[in-house]
């Protein structure tokens, strides 16, 4: 694998700095395809699901905050897309796995 720089690697949150925990999920665009790694985080695979849910969450707080988007508008555009990318034929995704 080449040793190559990553454009922008984001911050660990505050507060897994100051508590500690597990990061379950990297994600990079590279030549317009999502490739992630994935931490073996869960018992239940239900709870990804959840975790899912969340980051949609974070996502329309970024876009509230920075763009001044409406809340449930911008979470009802996140939520349609997601519906529609889980009723169509996307390619198989790239993932590498730990633990």
């Amino acid at each position: 694998m080449p040793d190559q720089m990553i454009d922008l690697e984001l911050p660990v949150p505050p507060e897994a700095l100051l508590m500690g925990g597990k990061e379950v999920l990297r994600a990079f665009i590279v030549a317009d395809d999502l490739h992630v790694s994935l931490a073996n985080a869960f018992e239940q695979p239900e709870i990804w699901g959840v975790l899912l849910a969340d980051i949609a969450r974070h996502v329309t707080d970024m876009y509230v905050a920075k763009a001044g988007l409406p809340r449930e508008e911008t979470l009802a555009k996140i939520r349609k897309s997601l519906d529609e990318e889980w009723a169509g034929q996307s390619p198989a995704p790239s993932s590498d796995f730990t633990n």
